[in-house]
């Protein structure tokens, strides 16, 4: 699922996609900042993600996924489920009505 989250992610960057400019990729970064955006739309685009995968995928350090997923959790987004020494994070019905309305339908 690499391809897919590569593809959005170039679109919560400002880069095109499908040629024309993402706007709705740029809307949900100014909506919930950059990182976050890019946080969701990681988790969104691999479910079996652990936070460290994330890390390692976002370039960003533990403790800036954890503050990301802890408020995209407290605003209904992402649920989070703890197994074993990993921590796993699922989009919501919520968090994919708001990738879809930017449309980041791709996520799915």
């Amino acid at each position: 699922m690499a391809a897919p989250a590569a593809n959005l992610e170039e679109s919560v960057c400002g880069g095109y996609r499908a040629g024309r400019p993402a706007a709705g990729g740029e809307a949900l970064a100014a909506l919930l900042g950059s990182t976050r955006a890019r946080v969701l739309v990681h988790v969104a685009a691999d479910p079996t993600a652990t936070a460290t995968d994330l890390v390692h995928r976002l370039g960003v350090s533990a403790a800036t996924v954890s503050q990301h997923a802890s408020v995209l959790r407290r605003s209904g987004l992402i649920t989070t489920r703890r197994t074993g020494g990993s921590v796993r994070h699922a989009v919501t019905s919520l968090g994919h009505a708001v990738l879809d309305a930017h449309g980041m339908d791709g996520a799915r």
